[in-house]
């Protein structure tokens, strides 16, 4: 049986947009466009000739013979493994096993809470999903989804540790209460800058008991801005009121939220947040993003300018000028002629939307953008009542810096510190602060965490920290509503404990630390303690408590507003204080898989490929083409082969290698892996932060194995650490104090960039609301949509199936369901959330890096990144980044059903392409047939061999099992775990519909009973029907910019998904391929000012991959 060829046509000469994944496909050799006709890369080297390409059908015959003998020959495999299930004794009536209960909670963040419901089943929290009830709910992002596998990590902590070594829970209780009963300790308390009622309060109490305790608050990522404007004052915008926004660096619908981002995706869709509009270009908001590289933020900007973080200082001076307030930035320096020219119409569309435009300053920007981004907010009218921006003034006041800490170390004003921050300061702190030198004059120093890093390996003691999942507690969001953490669990560990439970301790006369369950069915103290500050806020009432155990949160609670002054000499002085730039400045950056290294052991999160470069289970310095040419290293970080070679022009796969640079600051030297970054400013080397915390044996360069014990298996040797470079001068950015320089050493890498490339015309489709010479005005692109590409001129599919049976009626449907799923790529920023919540909910395994690096990742949902720049735009100033999520999309002339030899792939009456998996055989013929790429393969057990183990997978039955870790107890008990050999992708969440007609059928019997004649009752369709928009999908309810609409088709436009498949940007992917694709695609919208330089290139990036 041979391969299907699916044959794209060419994409025509006058193609202005030259679009690309890779460095590969960019450079477009022969000889990678001929490694790209392999389906197998890996294997196709050991094919001497043509003929042993093709299967005949007596070989096929004779493979399949001797596949089905040796299906038979393990049979005994076949069954599931014995074990004894022991019921409750005393079952608690609401608890069913299978079905999910639901409870609300939140996950404290810095930047705010995000409100959450829990899915539990029979007690074990498994999923988290966004609270729709809440006023501040905008989604999840990729880490709050991961979060949940936390809990169940093999390698979190769960013995308390004396100087690294193992010590019982009933030594530290004695230490801890040693320090309560002592009022005069001198303690210092080091929090995180999240904002929570209850600690705020205790840490009051605590400072009127201990004359001598300080409190502090240190995350490695904060900024110059924290705390620029007041103590606890920061900015939240509401982007429901804004028609134009400025992002100064500020990664807002990313790693840096400024408040919900649900109205700023609402306003980027022409149609409206429910698609029940007429599509209107003025109902669409701009978004202008100045940055050094793309953010998720900066790949969605309508007009977006590359500076060097240096240049920032100026692009925000210039801003000012042309407002009319040259007097404030006199001392500021002026930017070049094209930062004019580009800040000049911008200013002016700003004027002309005062009252509806802000200024977005990133958080780790120089304190000087904060202060120039409050003027120009204050200039606009974006400050105050109606606009789109307010402070306010949160809770966490009264706090030092590390800085502060450090110092009271030193002079031993603090002798007793503990530390509940996320953050990791013996790893992360700023070098030249001496954190660990002064660490050490500390009589005592108690770390709460729940990994064993590097500060609970310096620190006295280290006590496992419980889970937020685990514990009591209450946390304010970016607005300021008041909402609840509460339990699902008790603590996995018993030695574990929670940040209340020991303030509690502390305040206790006696220091009695009580975590879980108190004694005598007392409730636990931290429990008290939340419920003692809601009715503080909320008055005694059970019913209230009730309530907002219920709700998740207190309504009509939020922040005060804080008055922000404008201060000249102030701004004066933070110019003058701007950190200068040089010839070549390294960034650090935030990670979008570790952040700032506090998520290093989630497997989840390691193997999620990075929305800029792809890369997995790595950082890696980014350096742009520009700028790798001027230093001579482009050709050794873009090597050219012969076509001849097992290995891939551009390196991908299993032998992808990078260069090792070498980057030098101050007098300190780190090498670290570069590669090519697309849309970066010349000059500038991008380097993620959060990697290299520790190493053992298996190491591929060999480094220094005394820090191992620092991370679990899932962190050890990843990636290279570049805090050695980072100061407290320079937390964002420093100067090199040389160029950057190869060293000639190969690093092993694994990206996804080209896995599973799909190849076709008009892929992602884009249009622009401004007029084009070609393409016309808004209107006539968007009736354009469906006719780009081949789709404008290629025949009316015709299917070789009569869709009708002799009566009319269809084959195979079901009249009462038909599901349905559209993707907006206006919405889309390709930020890993959906990808992670369809990994969770679908029991998905990690593989590992060296089996993703083969292409052999599980992940249902693909997230292709594509960036397209016009061929007149030369400089590539205008390159646009381009995300699409791709799954399968339940084809309805599906070419992988036809295909299959044993119909483990069939479809069903609702639309659903669905997998059989005790009868797949593993032929892959389905994947070697679907266009698409969407199918995986099981090509180990990942589900049950360790594939973090080095080569573990490959010792068979030998090999290091995880089967009954605490990882399998996050497991959806709805979803089968797929084994070895067997072929899965996305299913459309085909439990969660189950489960729909289930209680909607449950629904229809209380009716009849509740009737008591069933003869009384009517039945038909639609009371079987599920209720529309009733049910989601996982990674529809994970977006937090509701890019993704599923439900009934039959619902027709009273439907969400009914409405989007009828408009005019709704098209299908290779529609001309005939295969009838039940998801299908939004086209992208840009609404760019006219009168901004380069606006003639933007809404052009329809991306063609031939």
């Amino acid at each position: 049986m041979s391969k299907r060829i699916w044959q794209h046509p060419d994409v025509p000469a006058n193609e202005s947009t030259v679009s690309w994944r890779g460095v590969g496909q960019l450079e477009n050799t022969p000889e990678f466009r001929e490694w790209l006709e392999r389906e197998f890369p890996a294997g196709a080297a050991e094919m001497s000739g043509e003929g042993e390409m093709e299967t005949t059908r007596r070989s096929f015959l004779k493979l399949m013979g001797a596949s089905t003998a040796l299906a038979g020959f393990g049979m005994a495999a076949c069954r599931r493994p014995e074990s004894f299930i022991l019921p409750y004794a005393n079952a608690p009536e609401w608890i069913i096993p299978g079905k999910a209960t639901y409870y609300a909670s939140s996950f404290p963040a810095a930047s705010g809470a995000t409100p959450l419901v829990v899915t539990t089943f029979e007690g074990r929290p498994t999923k988290v999903a966004p609270n729709t009830l809440h006023p501040d709910q905008s989604g999840t992002d990729a880490f709050v989804q991961a979060s949940v596998l936390d809990l169940y990590s093999p390698s979190r902590s769960r013995k308390v540790l004396h100087h690294g070594k193992p010590a019982s829970r009933g030594d530290f209780d004695t230490l801890l209460a040693g320090l309560a009963k002592d009022s005069g300790s001198k303690l210092g308390l080091v929090f995180g800058h999240d904002d929570s009622p209850t600690r705020a309060r205790l840490l009051k109490d605590l400072q009127a008991k201990f004359s001598g305790l300080k409190g502090y608050a240190y995350e490695a990522l904060e900024g110059p801005g924290q705390g620029a404007f007041g103590d606890g004052v920061r900015f939240v915008a509401d982007f429901s009121k804004a028609d134009r926004i400025v992002s100064l660096d500020c990664d807002f619908t990313g790693l840096d939220p400024v408040g919900p981002i649900g109205a700023f995706f609402d306003r980027r869709k022409p149609e409206g947040k429910a698609y029940d509009k007429k599509a209107s270009a003025a109902s669409m908001n701009r978004l202008y993003a100045v940055e050094s590289v793309f953010s998720v933020t900066g790949g969605i900007a309508d007009h977006r300018l590359r500076v060097k973080p240096s240049e920032l200082v100026a692009v925000a001076a210039e801003l000012l000028r042309a407002l009319g307030d040259s007097g404030s930035v006199g001392n500021a320096p002026a930017g070049s002629a094209k930062v004019t020219e580009w800040v000049a119409e911008m200013a002016k569309d700003l004027q002309a939307s005062r009252g509806r435009a802000v200024v977005l300053a990133g958080s780790r920007a120089p304190e000087a953008v904060h202060r120039m981004a409050a003027a120009i907010n204050a200039r606009i009218g974006a400050l105050g009542e109606g606009g789109p921006l307010r402070a306010v003034a949160t809770e966490a006041t009264g706090l030092g810096s590390l800085a502060d800490l450090i110092a009271d170390l030193n002079s031993g004003a603090v002798e007793h510190v503990l530390f509940f921050t996320p953050s990791n300061p013996s790893y992360d702190a700023p070098v030249d602060l001496q954190f660990g030198e002064a660490l050490v004059k500390a009589k005592t120093s108690i770390h709460f965490g729940l990994r064993t890093d590097a500060t609970a390996h310096a620190a006295t003691w280290h006590v496992p920290a419980s889970h937020y999942l685990e514990n009591w507690g209450d946390a304010r969001t970016a607005n300021g509503v008041y909402t609840i953490v509460q339990p699902m669990i008790f603590p996995l560990y018993e030695d574990s404990a929670s940040e209340l439970e020991v303030l509690c301790a502390l305040l206790d006369s006696e220091g009695t630390l009580i975590t879980g369950e108190a004694p005598e069915d007392a409730p636990n103290p931290a429990m008290v303690a939340v419920r003692k500050t809601f009715e503080g806020l909320a008055g005694t009432t059970e019913e209230a408590w009730k309530k907002l155990l219920r709700d998740g949160f207190l309504a009509g609670s939020s922040y005060s507003a804080a008055t922000v002054a404008a201060d000249a000499g102030t701004l004066s002085a933070a110019i003058a204080a701007a950190p200068q730039g040089g010839d070549y400045e390294v960034i650090f950056a935030a990670d979008h898989s570790v952040y700032d290294g506090r998520w290093i052991d989630n497997g989840w999160l390691q193997e999620a490929p990075d929305p800029l470069c792809k890369l997995s289970w790595d950082n890696a310095a980014l350096v742009s083409p520009q700028t790798a040419k001027e230093l001579g290293i482009y050709d050794e970080l873009v090597p050219v082969q012969s076509p001849t070679a097992a290995i891939p022009p551009d390196g991908e796969g299993e032998h992808k290698k990078g260069k090792l640079i070498r980057l030098k600051v101050g007098d300190t030297t780190i090498e670290i892996v570069a590669q090519i970054g697309f849309g970066q400013a010349d000059g500038t080397i991008y380097v993620p932060v959060g990697y290299g915390q520790g190493f053992n044996s298996d190491d591929e360069l060999g480094r220094d194995t005394s820090k191992e014990a620092h991370v679990g298996l899932v962190g050890v040797n990843t990636g290279f650490d570049v805090y050695p470079l980072r100061t407290s001068a320079t937390p964002y950015f420093a100067v090199l104090a040389e160029a950057p320089s190869v060293t000639g050493v190969s690093y092993k890498l694994s990206a996804t960039q080209e896995h599973h490339g799909m190849y076709g015309r008009a892929i992602a489709r884009e249009i622009s609301t401004a007029d084009d010479e070609k393409k016309g005005d808004f209107a006539a692109q968007l009736a354009d949509v469906r006719k780009q590409g081949m789709d404008s001129h290629a025949p009316p599919n015709v299917s070789l199936y009569k869709p009708l049976d002799r009566d009319g009626n269809q084959l195979l449907s079901d009249p009462i369901h038909q599901w349905a799923m559209a993707i907006d790529l206006s919405a889309c920023t390709g930020c890993n959330a959906c990808l992670i919540a369809c990994q969770a909910e679908n029991n998905i395994p990690i593989v590992g890096k060296e089996q993703l690096a083969k292409g052999r990742e599980m992940h249902w949902i693909r997230m292709d990144r594509y960036f397209a720049q016009q061929k007149e735009d030369e400089a590539g100033d205008f390159l646009e980044m381009v995300p699409q999520p791709v799954a399968c999309v339940q084809c309805e002339a599906a070419p992988c059903e036809t295909v299959c030899p044993v119909n483990a792939t069939v479809h069903t009456e609702d639309g659903l392409n669905a997998m059989a998996y005790n009868r797949c055989i593993g032929t892959r013929y389905c994947a070697n047939n679907c266009p698409y790429k969407a199918r995986r393969f099981n090509f180990f057990d990942y589900n049950k061999r360790n594939p973090l183990v080095a080569h573990n997978l490959y010792h068979g039955p030998f090999g290091e099992k995880q089967v009954g870790t605490s990882a399998h107890l996050q497991r959806n008990p709805n979803v089968s775990v797929r084994m070895r050999g067997v072929m899965e992708k996305c299913t459309y969440c085909v439990q969660r519909l189950k489960d729909a007609k289930i209680r909607q059928k449950r629904d229809q019997k209380q009716e009849t009973l509740a009737a008591g004649n069933s003869l009384d009752v009517s039945m038909n369709s639609e009371k079987l029907r599920v209720p529309i928009d009733s049910v989601k999908v996982a990674c529809q309810e994970a977006c937090s910019a509701e890019a993704i609409s599923f439900g009934n088709l039959l619902d027709g436009d009273k439907g969400r998904v009914g409405r989007v498949k009828a408009l005019e940007r709704n098209y299908d992917l290779l529609n001309y391929i005939g295969t009838r694709p039940r998801t299908s695609y939004i086209a992208r919208v840009k609404n760019p000012n006219p009168s901004m330089p380069g606006a003639q290139f933007i809404g052009k990036a329809t991306i063609h991959m031939h």
